[in-house]
């Protein structure tokens, strides 16, 4: 099986302490791998996402989408 690689660009607060920052990207990464193991949930995670209205939440759902 070959194995797709997306190009995730998560954006963070400069306030945030660049080890803080690592960890959160960290996590929001291992998110959308497991998101993109479930093919048949994604949709209705991402419509779930979009429905919070925060520029935090649009950059993650955003780069959600991205995964196909």
């Amino acid at each position: 099986m070959e194995k797709k690689f997306v190009d995730l660009c998560f954006t963070m607060s400069e306030k945030i302490p660049k080890e803080t920052a690592l960890e959160i990207v960290a996590i929001k990464q291992v998110l959308a791998a497991i998101l993109a193991k479930m093919p048949d949930k994604r949709e209705s995670i991402i419509d779930d996402l979009s429905g919070v209205d925060s520029d935090i939440m649009r950059d993650i759902v955003a780069n959600f989408k991205k995964i196909k």
